[in-house]
């Protein structure tokens, strides 16, 4: 089948079980699949993630990554039957993002997809960043865990698995402006095939301690959340993501989220506001308009208890 996904062994420097690659049906002329380097054992960091896209001239492949520039007119060639064109032309935005459109999209600047925190809307997760004597940012990661442990799809776009193992997987969700934003650690991984396309508050998995790309085994269940272009992680720094501005400060370093004169330190709880601009005013508590109730990160929630800040 054209979307089906299994091992490419042997392309890049990642190890053969962290590249999956999708197929149309033989004789191929074109490829695409993603591809991950292992983190090593000790580390905290995340795992750089990349797609590829490869072409059949008739006498060797081309191939180009995801923020190349070869990686856009590879896929602009890619066959019918490998991907549909609104799944080429979401793969291009998310390749072609720079950073500084990236940071315009998560500080509120440009328009952006109107994420919210990855968990069900009105519970209260601990939120954890990067350990200040291994990681010269303190949001260079960033994770949650608690409530009932269910992680779900911060915007809606289109889904792909990297690392995909019995261990879990990460999971990468391209939004529709080309950002997209990571989940690492999560037990009970969706199946869904890649490409396919999610809503926002869509189930993804469950937190978890697992580490199928590599990297320090986590301490409790939880899920690692960042954003992504197609040239790597976008900073977190000023990001406004459901209602919360996250920032970080030199003296004394530490990361923390802020709306209005709340700020929730390192291991505060965060409780999940929605899809609201960081600007508006506390959402009402009445659902809006067109939005199914039965979805959990689909309608606002009331402001949050003064436990939760």
């Amino acid at each position: 089948e054209p979307t089906r996904t299994r091992s490419w062994r042997g392309f890049g420097t990642a190890s053969p079980e962290h590249l999956h690659e999708r197929n149309p049906p033989f004789p191929p002329r074109g490829r695409f699949g993603t591809s991950a380097i292992p983190v090593p054992e000790a580390s905290a960091a995340g795992p750089e993630l990349a797609f590829y896209a490869a072409h059949w001239t008739g006498r060797q492949w081309q191939v180009g990554l995801s923020g190349a520039t070869a990686f856009a007119s590879l896929l602009g060639a890619a066959p019918a039957d490998l991907m549909s064109p609104a799944e080429s032309r979401l793969l291009r935005r998310y390749g072609a993002l720079s950073a500084a459109q990236a940071a315009t999209l998560v500080n509120g600047t440009r328009a952006g997809d109107r994420l919210m925190l990855p968990w069900k809307t009105g519970q209260a997760w601990s939120m954890t960043t990067s350990d200040d004597a291994v990681a010269a940012r303190p949001l260079a990661s960033l994770a949650f865990s608690g409530g009932d442990g269910r992680v779900l799809a911060a915007g809606g776009g289109r889904l792909y698995r990297f690392c995909s193992s019995q261990a879990g997987a990460v999971v990468m969700v391209i939004h529709p402006s080309g950002l997209a934003s990571t989940y690492y650690g999560m037990r009970g991984v969706t199946e869904l095939r890649d490409g396919s396309v999610v809503e926002q508050g869509d189930a993804l998995g469950r937190t978890g301690s697992g580490r199928p790309c590599g990297g320090a085994a986590a301490p409790r269940a939880e899920v690692a959340f960042g954003l992504r272009r197609g040239g790597g992680a976008v900073p977190l720094d000023g990001a406004e993501i459901g209602g919360w501005t996250f920032r970080e400060r030199a003296k004394p370093l530490l990361g923390f989220a802020e709306r209005g004169v709340l700020q929730v330190l390192p291991g505060g709880l965060l409780a999940n506001l929605g899809p609201v601009p960081a600007a508006d005013d506390s959402p009402s508590s009445t659902p809006s308009p067109g939005k199914k109730p039965e979805k959990d990160g689909a309608g606002p929630a009331g402001a949050p208890a003064p436990a939760a800040t």
